[in-house]
């Protein structure tokens, strides 16, 4: 580090301000073309000794006026009737410890690429944030006319008509789409891989005015514009119920105690690991599969009983002449992939401006010896980021469909 030697704490008198603001402009800039969760949300900053919780607020629209004006009468005055939406802001960061002989005996300058290192760091981790928050809506739609997450299977592709069927949704509850004209998607390369096959498919490269295209913007389909993310959610099936054991096959299944008798050999350490334990019941049958996500209350390994919490008003389907299973819970039908595709049109969510009047983001550069007696001899430095307050919340539920979707393997 011995660029910096002469240096201590970033905001301290013996660091040039000009050396802190280059890397965190590059901080910024390295971050948010990657955010793509975060590009169309509405922005709020975090002035400093504002409390830790940020308001946004939701007005309901009036109604239409269809009584005419009476001759002299002035008619009473509407109220305004808003939702304020509060969310607490939390700080994010991460480090890295360098030692004052990296940059003493390596060629490269190590603090430019550990810049560049964690702001690929941030960028992940808060546009993750925000793609779990996003994820969390009420608004969902399953491919293929499917009812649950779990009864998708890979064949169950996004489409034309799926996208169709969104719009209509959203058009229906009068969102507005962006300023271009077209609501905003964003999606998982997987999906892509089929979506682009669909002969309704118009890519970026059939734009008149190419010159108006957006980083990882795609393409257009029925009045969405699609932006492609690696980090797009996708619904995973954990691999195993327990130690290496993918699934445990009912030989009976009693309703009024909630037990399943499996015919598979339950020791007692699996019965602990599986008390607690979130799974799914499988049904198979030449009419319909289903999915049932369950909860395991308790488990008697000598009898290989299985105990659930709760199960559903309808047990019917619950016989061991449809194959009924227990399978490891989160992912779709035969543990099958999950994708999320997210449509939504304007003031969809909000969430926290990284950069702007309240410098969210930092980069802090700590020179080998600026922890006094915790490092006496002046061998460890560190470079970190840190955001001060970050959160993403949806405002408008009707103004986002998670469109969830198997995907060609």
């Amino acid at each position: 580090m011995a660029v910096f030697e002469n240096l201590n704490k970033t905001y301290s008198p013996g660091v040039a301000p000009s050396v802190v603001e280059y890397y965190e402009r590059s901080l910024l800039e390295n971050m948010k073309p990657e955010m793509v969760h975060n590009r169309d949300a509405q922005k709020r900053t975090l002035p400093e000794h504002n409390g830790k919780t940020v308001k946004f607020r939701r007005f309901t629209p009036f109604a239409a006026i269809t009584e005419p004006l009476a001759e002299g009468v002035t008619p009473a005055g509407q109220t305004l009737t808003e939702t304020a939406f509060t969310a607490m802001v939390k700080p994010y960061g991460g480090h890295v410890e360098l030692t004052d002989e990296i940059n003493f005996y390596l060629l490269d300058n190590m603090h430019q690429e550990t810049a560049k290192l964690l702001a690929d760091q941030a960028a992940l981790s808060l546009d993750t944030i925000s793609r779990n928050a996003l994820n969390a809506g009420m608004n969902v739609q399953y491919a293929n006319s499917k009812t649950s997450r779990g009864a998708l299977a890979s064949t169950d592709k996004l489409t034309f008509a799926e996208i169709k069927t969104a719009v209509r949704n959203l058009k229906r509850k009068n969102v507005k789409p962006f300023a271009d004209g077209f609501y905003h998607a964003i999606v998982h390369p997987d999906v892509v891989h089929d979506l682009t096959a669909d002969t309704m498919w118009v890519d970026v490269a059939k734009y008149q005015d190419k010159v108006k295209t957006e980083r990882y913007e795609l393409g257009t389909i029925y009045k969405v514009k699609f932006f492609e993310s690696t980090n797009a959610m996708v619904f995973k099936a954990q691999t195993y119920i327990y130690g290496t054991k993918t699934s445990l096959t009912a030989t009976a299944f009693d309703a009024a105690t909630k037990c399943m008798t499996v015919s598979d050999s339950i020791s007692e350490d699996d019965a602990r690991a599986m008390t607690g334990l979130l799974v799914n019941v499988q049904i198979t049958k030449s009419s319909a599969n289903s999915v049932t996500p369950m909860c395991i209350e308790r488990v008697d390994a000598t009898n290989k009983k299985v105990y659930f919490r709760w199960v559903p008003a309808s047990t019917t389907d619950w016989t061991t002449a449809n194959a009924l299973k227990v399978v490891p819970y989160g992912g779709g039908a035969s543990g099958a992939d999950v994708y999320s595709t997210l449509i939504y049109g304007e003031n969809a969510f909000g969430t926290i401006e990284l950069g702007g009047t309240g410098r969210n983001v930092q980069i802090i550069i700590n020179a080998p010896g600026s922890s006094g007696a915790l490092d006496p001899l002046a061998q460890r430095g560190t470079i970190a980021w840190k955001v001060k307050g970050f959160c993403t919340v949806i405002l408008q539920d009707d103004f986002i469909v998670r469109l969830a979707s198997g995907a060609t393997a």
